[in-house]
């Protein structure tokens, strides 16, 4: 049997993942079907499941890894990056982050799963309270605080672009900015 590359595998598991993404986002975890990943990913489900144990295994490393893209972008360019890529994100993306929103909510199991990599979520609690401490954000509420709330306003952005509302983001920033940002 011949070896395979380490790049191919990896270019092979992207691509599932990719695949996958698309097919969850559009129908949701319950109507990803096997059959609909196959399409999705142009994969046979042996080849799909050699890389992933299970759907859940494949939805929880999507998880994972869109839960670090959205890390990533908040650490390395900023929350009003943040808010600019999320008015102007592809719906079938955020589709995919309320899927995952909904298993965080009813799926113990998914939650224990996603848990288990802590690394991003201390990243950004990291970003958060460096930024209080540079007095880039307000520092009479409690760091953790400013994060729910800008969380909290970023997902309602996104529920509106999934529904189809075109938003003028610039505005919102300005909100968020005189919600959060450091008092005189």
């Amino acid at each position: 049997m011949p070896k395979v590359s380490q790049a191919h595998l990896d270019s092979r598991r992207a691509e599932i993942l990719d695949g996958a993404r698309s097919a969850f986002a559009k129908h949701g975890y319950t109507g990803a079907t096997v059959a609909r990943l196959e399409e999705a990913t142009g994969l046979s489900r042996g080849a799909i499941f050699h890389y992933f144990g299970s759907k859940r295994d494949l939805f929880v490393e999507l998880s994972i890894e869109e839960n670090r893209r959205y890390v990533d972008l908040i650490v390395e360019r900023g929350l009003d990056e943040a808010f600019r890529a999320m008015a102007n994100a592809d719906p079938e993306w955020l589709g995919m982050l309320l899927e995952i929103q909904g298993h965080l909510r009813h799926d113990p199991e998914f939650v224990r799963k996603v848990e288990a990599v802590a690394g991003d979520r201390d990243r950004l609690v990291n970003w958060l309270r460096e930024a209080q401490a540079r007095g880039e954000v307000r520092q009479d509420v409690d760091f953790l605080h400013i994060g729910r709330f800008a969380s909290i306003v970023l997902n309602g952005l996104a529920l509106r672009v999934v529904g189809g509302d075109q938003i003028d983001v610039e505005p919102l920033i300005r909100l968020l900015h005189d919600a959060i940002g450091p008092r005189n």
